[in-house]
């Protein structure tokens, strides 16, 4: 249906962009019919689809990476293709608000207020002020300081990836994300890590990267890779028509991280760290945060060990294999329930959960941050365990909406992934994807309101039928930085 009002010229353009026709169809339907809520049955808790560790057994999953992790293809892959604009949002409106005349009003906004009166904290300050406090400052001084961070040299920021910026004082190498997320690679994951970068920063990151790689303790094997034009979507028109560019192409957006699951689906690992680039932890709290990494991945390597057990049986000796010690294993570890299944139908249940990837999740408790967290969720194979935005619940219906605020923890985006089965195969990861999560974007182009699309998110829908285990973590290894203030926190100091 949709090929018929396909040009030739859009017919070449999908194929140049490795986009079917049939995906086209699905994207615009998507859109048609609008994103479903989940139906959420419960939030995870402690004891509740959270476990919390004791230290005897914080002790022994730290035991057992540091005496497997050696005989295991292990590394580490960072969502970084971003921009910093989001992070500079309130310097952006500060000059907006400000271009006409220097006057500043008198109660000034409070993200504004911070950023000047606790000024010196930042580890660009020396830089880029000396002798004088910032909220000292003039108006029309003000205006210029912040002009200079965002779109003067060497600072540039507005222009930035988040990779590059400076995140805590130091060295001029040592104080960028970049470099943390290269050391912890030598730390827990066989010292290989991969990047998602933008096109338009792989030469100022691989730069970056190859002086970096210099100052560090040992070698890292870096590797990198683009958000695929076959995941971009189709932008839509409100009456549902396509939007074309003055070149008369339609026009496709990017996706949204959920896009990256085929990059990950492409690392050669058996076991792989996923953790975002503007999470890293001050030199002092580093030790905490590589227990807790060796801790989760400890747990992975055992939990999958035990599955493999298990999926080497059912396909090799199902007569010699233990039923009943298979299915207490999948209660008890993910939630499945296989009640009233004659043997063949049992067999093939179990098989189809076996088969799976698996990730191993770091939670904290919920202290107020956005974002989404771990619940119980109805989905075609029965409840889940699945990581939830806000935004996927229906908040008009009152017992979902008490969900949402009854939740006890939050996903700090620290997870490990186990991609590989008995055979040293690796699983197809978009086999796992849920589709029919996702997020309808309003945007505008040239003016006009139009309807974009967002895949699944890479830790949300784009694994909503993996084999899922949520692990209670401290606060302290989570240090997110998606505002220019968050640097200020005491963590970042």
């Amino acid at each position: 249906m949709i090929a018929m009002q396909l040009t030739q010229t859009d017919l070449e353009q999908l194929d140049r962009l490795g986009i079917s026709t049939e995906r086209l169809e699905r994207q615009i339907v998507q859109i048609q019919k609008g994103i479903p809520f989940l139906a959420i049955d419960r939030p995870a808790r402690l004891g509740d689809g959270i476990r919390m560790l004791s230290q005897a057994e914080e002790h022994f999953f730290v035991e057992t990476f540091e005496k497997e992790a050696a005989s295991f293809r292990i590394s580490k892959f960072v969502p970084a293709s971003g921009a910093a604009t989001r992070m500079f949002q309130s310097l952006f409106q500060f000059l907006e608000q400000h271009s006409e005349s220097s006057a500043l009003p008198e109660e000034e906004d409070p993200e504004i207020r911070q950023f000047f009166d606790q000024f010196y904290k930042f580890p660009f300050a020396s830089e880029a002020l000396s002798g004088v406090k910032a909220n000292e400052l003039s108006a029309e001084e003000k205006i210029s300081l912040v002009r200079k961070l965002l779109f003067e040299h060497p600072f540039n920021f507005a222009s930035k990836p988040k990779a590059l910026l400076p995140f805590f004082k130091g060295t001029d190498l040592e104080r960028m994300p970049l470099y943390t997320q290269l050391d912890e690679a030598i730390q827990y994951a066989n010292s290989a890590i991969h990047f998602t970068l933008s096109e338009a920063h792989l030469d100022s990151v691989t730069q970056t990267v190859n002086r970096l790689l210099t100052a560090l303790p040992s070698a890292v094997e870096v590797s990198y890779s683009f958000q695929k034009t076959a995941t971009d979507t189709i932008a839509l028109y409100e009456d549902f028509s396509f939007v074309r560019t003055l070149k008369g192409e339609l026009l496709f957006r990017p996706a949204g991280h959920g896009a990256l699951i085929e990059n990950l689906g492409e690392q050669s690992s058996d076991f792989v760290f996923i953790k975002n680039i503007d999470n890293v932890s001050v030199p002092n709290n580093r030790p905490t945060h590589d227990h807790y990494k060796k801790v989760l991945g400890g747990m992975a390597i055992g939990i999958q060990r035990q599955i493999h057990d298990y999926q080497k049986e059912i396909c090799e000796s199902v007569d010699n294999l233990n039923l009943q010690e298979v299915i207490n294993f999948l209660k008890t570890h993910f939630g499945y329930s296989f009640e009233g299944l004659e043997h063949s139908d049992l067999i093939f249940a179990l098989k189809d959960a076996l088969f799976r990837p698996l990730r191993v999740c770091g939670m904290v408790k919920n202290e107020g941050e956005p974002g989404g967290g771990p619940f119980w969720v109805h989905g075609s194979d029965g409840v889940r365990l699945q990581i939830v935005e806000a935004a996927q619940f229906d908040k008009n219906d009152p017992e979902q909406l008490s969900h949402l605020h009854n939740a006890s923890h939050f996903n700090p985006v620290d997870l490990v992934c186990a991609l590989t089965d008995y055979t040293g195969g690796q699983y197809a990861l978009t086999d796992f994807v849920d589709h029919k999560q996702g997020f309808i974007a309003h945007k505008t182009f040239e003016g006009r309101p139009i309807f974009g699309l967002e895949l699944p998110g890479l830790w949300n829908g784009a694994m909503a039928y993996w084999n899922t285990i949520f692990v209670e973590i401290p606060p302290i290894t989570f240090n997110p930085v998606k505002t220019i203030n968050d640097l200020l926190r005491a963590t970042h100091q």
